[in-house]
């Protein structure tokens, strides 16, 4: 079992990648409870029995198909980022291709 401290020291590692990014304004949710904090088209990284979980919600906040599992933080804060880029890429291409985003964001208009 994870001790608090690490678990927010592993929150504030997040905070500053999706800040240095610039990605403040996407919806998201950093090692939360997972029936807390939830919205529609948002990224989650929770951390649960020793292992972390990373899912995307749809509309309804219904889980997008399938949740990623990892054993160690490093990884599991890499495909979070990694999913977090992919929802700007792939709100920009929808943008482009004249449908609407999942979401209003100031990212999508940005090249």
């Amino acid at each position: 079992m994870m001790d608090k401290t690490e678990l927010n020291r592993q929150r504030w590692e997040l905070e500053q990648e999706i800040e240095t990014l610039g990605y403040q304004t996407l919806r998201y949710s950093l090692l939360c409870p997972e029936k807390e904090h939830r919205e529609e088209w948002q990224w989650r990284i929770e951390y649960e029995n020793g292992k972390y979980f990373i899912y995307g919600l749809a509309d309804r906040a219904s889980i997008l198909g399938h949740k990623f599992e990892f054993d160690n933080f490093s990884m599991a804060k890499t495909e979070f980022i990694n999913r977090l880029e992919y929802m700007v890429r792939s709100n920009r291409r929808r943008i482009k291709n004249g449908e609407l985003p999942n979401y209003s964001s100031p990212l999508w208009n940005k090249e």
